[in-house]
């Protein structure tokens, strides 16, 4: 009855007052109940729309690309609309619609709960409506997981050194393109991510880009992962119009830093896109790699950094962070000590070791210890995998087999000398076209600098030319790779004794090296089989050098080329050692020796050194080695006796070293033998290097050859010189009142470079003035004058 009286009213409203009708009918039950279902229609139209964009914000998330903030702001008005209707609908369904006991509708609820209903519709419609987007998402570059702080890496105190240094050239405005080297495992990679984090967090650059090169270069994957993580989407199909898109889109950023990592060769950026120097001032490039010829020379980098190990408390304080902090200050610490030091500092040991041994027993940690210090030929692939797949690598990547070769030797055999080396490499005829010493010499030095350019040797401690080293580390993995690739067998004492090996013939046939470090006792069997032998190379403990050599040993061992025995006592070589007739050099360094006559029947002996040992008398056989091209004869203190023509029958002899502390009695008779003498020496047709120490400068020949030597060091008189290693065309001259330097015409001083005269007669000082003008002096560096009475001040001495 009720909502018949109320829609007569309404009627009559709307006849007589139109303007009043509107508001009127929100009391009518139809006005009332159609916004109410409007309203809910719209809501679940609003939903299916929220539900479509919000399926493709999440695919365009899981595509890694960003959203539009229009779209996210869309959805938040979205959420809230539709909260808001669900929240009016269900109070609409509880609100009290009737009054009067329910006998009349509550008019007043009605008309407000219409209204709301219209309302609400209207403001879903216009959030539906507003669903306007041109995209939904957009790219952008990733952040590049390498520049998220790192909690392994570690601030070292060397390394800080080397990143201030570098980020100094960074910003230095003449600097393009700059290198990071070192050898495999050194930390190269890990220190280029701490550079690219610094210059990013310091707003040194806009843009950061870290991309791994690797061996096996790859362009478009380069190029790719630079278009990636500067957002750019390639369009083209060939390598130079993607070169040209990345160029672009490189330009167009003001400041930009590009790392490129483990460089193997020479990348050519133009090839790849990436502009620098002139090309945009804006762009710099940071290499790493492992050799610096290919920063320096391949690259054209400047400036390049090295890398190298860590200090033994920086691997310590490195080793306790991978391997866990309970092992200071426990049982294991001494023990977790000394493994670390068997890491000599290279990172990639340190923490591949220390995390293997986390958590590992005692009785783990010490078997560690025992291989890591005594690593066999056939065990250190499985000792340090990471680190001998890093090293490998490198030796894989050297350029020609005569460098792998030379590489190989240095590591199983410990050498680390010029000399030695050049001895060894001869001798078993690893230089290929190379005749003479000199040449050989410099072929030795040039594989040396590729190898330390390479960082497969390091500079000596001594930091001199004439020596080298090699990392621990290193050193076993060429031990392993020569013992697999070349059957080269190396052992130390510890290993040698109840040596299965030697009863082991299958084995022993097939070595073509032996080499034995620091052999205490006699371990070496009387006869060795090795048909297939090259080379053999035994030191012996220097504190206790009684190791002999059974006089059969050398028997069968026919193919052998260099023999290397140092710190032995071979008062009397055995007979079996004349038999090889295939042995090219012979070295016996500080060894006990009494009768070396022997050596006479090595017919094919090329270099012959005897450095060091005690030997009194060179035999006259040593006459019969027509062939030697080198002898050294340096540091033999006891040597008293060289017999006449001895020296000049060695006719294809090129080098004569003899001093220091060597042999001085030239001319002399001893026992009822006059000794060699100089003069010998200008029957040497093929003489290029000598160095002699004449203790009585009256033995010293008129007119001394040295215009026919490359390079010489003579030092005469009774005078203590001091010794370099520096080599050049030195002479060195110490007068007495009796000799007077014009008599005697000993200089000639074309050529020379490093002059030092000792107790000039005035006379002299006349006569050396003279020559310096009528001869020169443009090869002269360094000029010394000593103790020239009355002519000039007592000590004189220039660099010229």
């Amino acid at each position: 009855m009720a909502e018949i009286i109320l829609t007569i009213v309404v009627e009559v409203v709307k006849c007589l007052a139109p303007p009043a009708y509107h508001q009127i009918s929100y009391l009518r039950e139809s006005k009332y109940m159609s916004n109410l279902q409007n309203l809910k229609t719209e809501v679940d139209d609003l939903k299916s729309e929220r539900v479509r964009t919000e399926h493709q914000v999440d695919e365009a998330k899981r595509k890694g690309e960003e959203i539009e903030e229009n779209v996210e702001n869309w959805l938040a008005r979205a959420n809230n609309v539709i909260e808001a209707a669900d929240n009016f609908t269900k109070d609409e369904a509880t609100a009290n619609k009737r009054c009067f006991r329910g006998l009349c509708p509550n008019l007043k609820t009605r008309r407000r709960l219409s209204k709301e209903a219209e309302r609400q519709k209207e403001a879903v419609v216009n959030v539906r409506d507003a669903r306007r987007f041109d995209r939904i998402s957009y790219c952008t570059a990733p952040e590049d997981i390498r520049l998220i702080s790192n909690k392994d890496y570690e601030p070292f105190e060397s390394r800080m050194f080397t990143l201030r240094n570098i980020l100094s050239a960074l910003e230095d405005p003449d600097v393009d393109m700059l290198g990071i080297y070192g050898m495999g495992g050194i930390g190269k990679t890990m220190l280029a991510e701490e550079i690219a984090r610094k210059v990013k967090s310091d707003k040194l650059f806009d843009q950061v880009v870290f991309v791994e090169v690797s061996q096996n270069q790859d362009i478009r994957k380069i190029q790719g992962e630079i278009a990636d993580k500067l957002g750019l989407k390639f369009h083209e199909e060939s390598e130079s119009g993607r070169a040209n898109s990345l160029f672009k889109r490189i330009k167009a950023e003001k400041k930009i830093l590009i790392i490129l990592d483990n460089i193997w060769e020479n990348l050519n950026l133009r090839v790849v896109g990436i502009p620098h120097g002139d090309g945009h001032k804006g762009c710099k490039v940071l290499l790493t790699a492992r050799s610096l010829d290919v920063l320096s020379g391949k690259m054209d980098s400047r400036p390049n950094f090295s890398i190298g190990v860590l200090n033994e408390e920086e691997a310590w304080n490195l080793f306790k962070k991978m391997a866990g902090d309970y092992i200071e200050g426990s049982e294991f610490q001494s023990v977790a000590r000394d493994v670390a030091k068997e890491c000599a500092g290279l990172p990639v040991s340190v923490v591949t070791i220390a995390r293997a041994l986390r958590n590992k027993r005692l009785f783990e940690w010490k078997d560690t210890l025992k291989q890591l210090r005594r690593p066999s030929s056939t065990n250190f692939e499985d000792i340090q995998p990471t680190a001998y797949k890093a090293i490998e690598l490198s030796y894989n990547k050297l350029e020609g087999e005569e460098l792998k070769n030379i590489f190989l030797l240095i590591g199983y055999t410990a050498i680390a000398s010029i000399d030695d080396l050049l001895m060894c490499g001869m001798g078993l005829g690893l230089f290929q076209g190379v005749n003479k010493m000199e040449e050989a010499r410099a072929r030795v030095r040039t594989l040396v600098h590729k190898l330390k350019a390479s960082c497969m040797l390091l500079d000596h401690i001594s930091k001199s030319e004439e020596f080298f080293s090699m990392h621990d580390v290193v050193r076993d993995v060429a031990t392993s790779i020569a013992f697999r690739e070349q059957n080269a067998l190396t052992a130390t004492n510890e290993q040698v004794g109840g040596f299965r090996e030697w009863s082991d013939e299958s084995a022993v046939k097939l070595y073509t090296s032996i080499v034995l470090h620091d052999i205490k006792t006699n371990v070496l069997p009387e006869v060795v089989e090795c048909p297939q032998l090259k080379l053999l190379f035994i030191r012996a403990d220097k504190e206790s050098s009684s190791l002999t050599i059974p006089n059969n040993f050398f028997k069968r061992m026919m193919q052998v080329r260099v023999v290397n025995l140092t710190y032995m006592n071979l008062l009397s070589l055995p007979s079996t050692l004349g038999i090889l007739s295939n042995l090219r050099a012979l070295s016996l360094c500080y060894c006990k020796l009494l009768d070396i006559s022997v050596i006479g029947d090595l017919k094919k002996l090329e270099i012959l050194c005897l450095r060091g040992s005690d030997i009194k008398q060179l035999p006259i056989e040593v006459g019969q080695l027509t062939w030697l091209t080198l002898l050294d004869l340096r540091e033999c203190r006891k040597l008293e006796v060289i017999p006449p023509n001895v020296l000049s029958n060695l006719s294809h002899l090129e080098e004569l070293y003899m001093g220091p502390i060597s042999f001085q009695k030239w001319e002399v008779e001893v026992e009822g033998v006059k000794n060699a003498s100089l003069e010998e020496l200008k029957h040497l047709p093929n003489l290029t290097s000598l160095e002699l120490d004449i203790h009585d400068v009256n033995t010293l020949p008129r007119g001394l050859f040295l215009e026919k030597l490359e390079k010489y060091r003579i030092r005469s008189g009774d005078w203590y010189w001091e010794s370099t290693n520096i080599w050049r065309r030195e002479f060195r001259l110490r007068l007495n009142n009796k000799i007077c330097l014009k008599d005697w015409l000993i200089l000639q001083l074309q050529g020379i470079e490093d002059l030092e005269l000792h107790e000039l007669q005035e006379q002299d000082v006349n006569y050396f003035a003279n020559e310096l003008v009528r001869v020169g002096s443009s090869q002269l560096k360094f000029l010394g004058i000593h103790g020239c009475r009355d002519a000039l001040n007592p000590s004189a001495e220039s660099k010229v």
